[in-house]
């Protein structure tokens, strides 16, 4: 069974979280778009992407993703894609292994 996924790309902001699907599972990242470097790559199996991401809006358990987020809000870009839940946690850890985001400290080689 083939899985068809759709990235989206949005700007950091709340109207664009509020505008997102309530209902969608899968992989979002947080990008600086002033250097093109993933900050952070997380996943949302079990509550919606939206969910997650007003988490990170009202401050993020992740402290180098909440620093991003205060300093360089008005610069990040969020990506994210719905994605088969039993297949996010797997490409949640690939996205990191190879995007090396500084805000990952589980499954990042650099940290």
């Amino acid at each position: 069974m083939s899985h068809k996924t759709e990235r989206v790309i949005i700007r950091w902001s709340y109207n664009a979280i509020s505008q997102m699907p309530r209902d969608m599972v899968g992989v979002y990242a947080f990008w600086c778009r002033d250097n093109r470097k993933c900050i952070y790559v997380g996943k949302a199996e079990r509550r919606p992407i939206r969910d997650r991401l007003r988490d990170h809006w009202n401050g993020s358990h992740n402290e180098t993703l909440r620093m991003w987020i205060s300093v360089f809000g008005d610069s990040l870009d969020v990506c994210f894609m719905s994605y088969d839940p039993d297949r996010i946690d797997k490409l949640e850890k690939r996205l990191i292994r190879l995007w090396h985001p500084e805000a990952n400290v589980s499954g990042n080689p650099n940290r």
